[in-house]
């Protein structure tokens, strides 16, 4: 498509981008849910926290692998049927997980289902994004499409801490399978067909020859030590959200100031608006200076120090809490540059590859990560049975240094990276 056909198609191009986005919104919804919810499955399953960290990081554990079929897919299909059959997978899975009578085992399955299904919604948001508008509005959408996922965090966190006062847990899955379907039924009758010749393009591409040049641009893309490089920066940037915010944060924030849940919900939520607030306004001001480096070192650096003051052992009342998390979400949101980095260092024919190993990455260390902090809490709390009480604030900060460690780690490898401004430039 025409940068003046895109510009005259201006508001069929961001109805297709709204639909799609709507659908990431609703699974960054589904996948922080457990996060407020974690002292009641604990609870119902008579599990430790390894045990329901696992069942929840199953989540990202199939997110991730499929994000490399996912690209493949949506250049066959197009993105309209993908998109529907993956709401569907997501809205079966928070039914699969409310089932009556359902061990940790079925809640398991649901993530399981859960992940299936949302491994879609961000790179094809991004395809459809590809589709509609030119090559210099991507960046800006990358961001303005992981504010909108930070929006659904923010309403999978806060306004779930009141659902389970009035639906239980179980319920809350169920409201939020019903949630899904009106998702799906927007997808299928909402989203716009792909612009003509898109489809048939697509089409002609499948085959032998085709899948042969899919697995020769995934090996040119991890021979590139660079893609390495930007896919680690992403991962380190991106524990605070999957390991703090999406799970453990609420719990953690309880026993430091003594907060009840609904309020210890909002303090997590600041995390997530400062990436609804930072991914955006990052993603512009790399691309207006044409620099990528300087803003990973420096958010690595500063989320660094960000998390040891979280971490201290000093007391924080919740309002500074609050503003130290909203900070670390500023300072950690520049992890998307490290899509536009991976896919500046590795050749325009295997971008949309290089892309897609860097957010697998992202998904798989995520779900290593969640149940490894379970695994040290329980280590620290010396339990295999994990209660509410099992756990002490010494215990969480113990665990929890995994996420400066990681940052730290970061900050040496994103000074590794090569500046790729001038190649984003040509």
């Amino acid at each position: 498509m025409t940068a003046r056909n895109q510009i005259k198609n201006g508001g069929t191009a961001w109805l297709a981008w709204l639909a799609a986005a709507i659908f990431y919104f609703y699974e960054y919804f589904v996948r922080v849910a457990p996060c407020v919810m974690e002292s009641d499955l604990r609870k119902a399953f008579d599990a430790s926290a390894s045990a329901i960290g696992f069942a929840s990081g199953l989540y990202y554990v199939v997110y991730g692998p499929l994000q490399i079929a996912v690209g493949p897919i949506y250049d066959r299909f197009g993105y309209r049927k993908p998109f529907y059959a993956a709401s569907l997978l997501v809205l079966i899975g928070c039914f699969f997980a409310a089932l009556p009578g359902g061990g940790v085992g079925t809640f398991a399955v649901g993530r399981v289902l859960m992940g299936a299904g949302s491994a879609f919604a961000f790179i094809g948001t991004m395809y459809v994004a590809s589709i509609w508008f030119p090559r210099g509005r991507w960046a800006f959408l990358s961001g303005l499409t992981t504010a909108l996922g930070m929006g659904g965090a923010i309403l999978g966190q806060v306004p779930v801490t009141g659902m389970l006062r009035y639906f239980g847990w179980r319920g809350s899955w169920l409201l939020a399978g019903a949630i899904g379907i009106v998702v799906a039924v927007l997808l299928r009758f909402w989203l716009p067909p792909e612009p003509e010749g898109t489809a048939q393009r697509s089409a002609g591409s499948a085959g032998g020859r085709r899948g042969r040049h899919f697995f020769l641009s995934l090996g040119s893309v991890l021979r590139n030590p660079q893609t390495w490089l930007a896919g680690c920066v992403a991962c380190a940037l991106f524990l605070p959200l999957t390991v703090f915010a999406d799970f453990w944060g609420v719990h953690y924030i309880e026993l430091l100031t003594g907060a009840t849940a609904v309020q210890a919900a909002t303090a997590n939520g600041m995390l997530y608006l400062g990436w609804l607030v930072g991914s955006p306004v990052v993603g512009s001001l790399s691309d207006f200076v044409g620099r990528r480096k300087p803003f990973l070192v420096g958010s690595c650096l500063i989320a660094m120090l960000l998390l040891l003051l979280i971490l201290s052992p000093s007391h924080l009342p919740l309002p500074l809490l609050g503003f130290f998390l909203f900070l670390l979400g500023i300072f950690s949101s520049p992890q998307v540059i490290c899509f536009t980095v991976s896919g500046e260092h590795n050749a325009r024919e295997v971008r949309g590859t290089a892309i897609a190993v860097v957010n697998m990455a992202i998904m798989l260390i995520g779900g290593v990560m969640q149940p490894m902090v379970g695994l040290l809490l329980d280590f620290f709390a010396g339990t295999h049975t994990g209660t509410t009480s099992n756990y002490s604030l010494t215990h969480f900060r113990s665990a929890f240094l995994v996420l400066p460690v990681a940052m730290a780690i970061g900050l040496l490898l994103s000074l590794a990276l090569r500046e790729s401004g001038e190649e984003a430039g040509q």
